[in-house]
């Protein structure tokens, strides 16, 4: 188990001031977030920084949380505060039941893949 190192540590949401973000219909957890090419808006903080890297591929907020080490609601604000300022752009993922979604060809693609994937 890894141990923070000691001494002053801060709070995982002094990086929003505070704010926590309650999941809504705009920020899930299952929310994509990703990186623009032309970023908007003043530099984002450290912690605002260390988010937007992690979106180079497509992230989603829970993804988010948990490799920043950080609640759900305080990953939620930060991805706001990024969208917000044109850092980064949001988007629900695909609704899977619906059939026009799904297609025969995409589960072949996908199992076709999955036989390819070198298991070590």
């Amino acid at each position: 188990m890894n141990r923070a190192a000691p001494g002053r540590r801060s709070r995982p949401w002094s990086a929003t001031g505070g704010r926590v973000r309650e999941m809504t219909d705009d920020i899930r957890l299952d929310t994509c977030v990703t990186a623009t090419t032309t970023p908007g808006g003043p530099p984002p903080g450290t912690r605002h920084a260390d988010a937007l890297a992690l979106c180079r591929p497509v992230r989603a907020v829970a993804e988010l949380a948990a490799l920043l080490g950080i609640p759900v609601g305080v990953a939620a604000a930060l991805v706001a505060d990024l969208r917000d300022a044109g850092w980064v752009t949001t988007q629900r993922p695909k609704e899977l039941t619906d059939d026009t979604v799904v297609s025969v060809a995409l589960l072949l693609r996908v199992k076709e893949r999955l036989e390819n994937v070198n298991v070590s």
